[in-house]
């Protein structure tokens, strides 16, 4: 048959016509499930790519959509081959096609949601199934293998992905499987079973940061504080209690590991209620913080309050702000405060090091199965159930079904 030349226009009659939508149905059926998926994430971009399975001959049923410069039907191209071509009926794309597999076509187009949703659109109309590129993964490769991309790619570090990619790589699953194999002999299983299971934690903070939340009585230089951690001025810094009145978060990382850092407003009798709305904020975040960072200005003698935080706060990290000025606490000042200037960046490095030790007492290695998903933590504690229960066989089901599928 002939082809149509890349410039000309084709119509979207076509896909109005109920006659045509059943014949788009009939090529589907005949050729498997039409699917795409978005590869690349979303918002501006110089590039974006879609992969589409099974979908050839929907592209080239008339009207086709893609139409190539080297004028060969989408079904026609060789494997392997990177061509140029335009895609859609109305105001039609530049794309680039590459057919990766028999059935596996990649589009690249421009990144920019609008190009993206037009294609998809014409998709669409024409019985294609649009899904998350996890779904496809999932589907492709199983659940298991879909996580482990998946919090590759939100990674936030480079150490934390080389932790994510051993897992990916066959850490974790050998981990679960030498466990397997260990059965029916249940205490030795449990062991192996239990030096996974205590790193669940750990692996939710590879893909998400550490929180970290500042406190202290206002003025104390919590805000200077949060800007010297992260390098640059996040906080508004201003000599006046109450500044801050709301949680002002950065993103950052302390030797590889990504932290979240909470300025909260200071800490006092509120002086009305929308400082006093801040406060609240500031101890819910706290609440949930995985270490508080509890700021005093040595400079200025210690207050009431100051001691109430100190209460209030056991098990947090002190620093002691405002080093480079004549201390007035003397020998009041706690003996595990770490000494610091924000103005100066004195004990900044010292400081950082506490707070890593904190958060990461434990150092895992390359060889370290870590869970890193919610559902690896949480059919892990089944199994670990079941083996405390001596339920072999359940405990087997669970560690299988973590390997395979949800």
């Amino acid at each position: 048959m002939g082809w149509p030349a890349p410039a000309g226009r084709c119509s979207n009659d076509a896909v109005d016509d109920p006659d045509s939508l059943g014949r788009y149905a009939e090529i589907a059926s005949n050729s498997g499930v039409p699917r795409v998926a978005r590869l690349t994430p979303r918002g501006r971009g110089a590039v974006a790519t879609l992969r589409l399975e099974h979908a050839a001959a929907i592209l080239d049923a008339d009207p086709p959509l893609f139409r190539a410069a080297n004028l060969r039907p989408a079904s026609a191209q060789v494997i392997g081959r990177i061509v140029f071509g335009s895609f859609g009926c109305d105001a039609p794309e530049d794309v680039v096609y590459c057919r990766r597999e028999e059935q596996v076509i990649e589009l690249h187009c421009h990144g920019g949601d609008a190009a993206v949703a037009r294609i998809l659109r014409d998709l669409r109309e024409r019985g294609v199934t649009v899904e998350d590129w996890f779904e496809q993964e999932s589907r492709r490769l199983g659940l298991f293998a879909a996580e482990c991309r998946s919090a590759l790619a939100r990674a936030p570090t480079l150490r934390t992905a080389e932790l994510i990619l051993a897992q990916n790589s066959g850490v974790l699953q050998s981990a679960v499987e030498r466990v397997i194999a260990a059965l029916p002999e249940t205490s030795r299983a449990a062991r192996l079973l239990e030096e996974i299971w205590r790193w669940r934690h750990f692996g939710s903070r590879l893909t998400e940061p550490w929180r970290v939340g500042i406190v202290g009585r206002p003025n104390v230089g919590k805000s200077s504080l949060i800007n010297a951690l992260a390098g640059y001025e996040r906080s508004i810094v201003f000599d006046e209690p109450g500044t801050t009145r709301d949680v002002v978060t950065v993103e950052t990382a302390f030797r590889g590991w990504p932290v979240q850092i909470a300025d909260t407003a200071g800490l006092r009798t509120a002086a009305g209620p929308l400082e006093a709305e801040g406060m609240r904020r500031a101890r819910d975040y706290l609440a949930t913080a995985d270490l508080v960072l509890m700021v005093f200005d040595r400079s200025q003698p210690g207050a009431a309050i100051d001691l109430q935080l100190l209460a209030e706060f056991p098990t947090a990290l002190v620093a002691a702000n405002k080093c480079d000025l004549p201390d007035a606490w003397g020998n009041t000042t706690p003996s595990t405060a770490v000494q610091v200037s924000a103005t100066t960046g004195q004990g900044l490095g010292e400081l950082v090091d506490q707070i890593v030790s904190r958060l990461v007492p434990e150092t895992p290695t390359a060889t370290t199965a870590i869970p890193i998903s919610h559902r690896q933590g949480e059919t892990l504690g089944l199994a670990r159930e079941a083996l405390l229960r001596n339920d072999v066989e359940a405990a087997v089901t669970a560690l299988r079904e973590m390997l395979t599928s949800g």
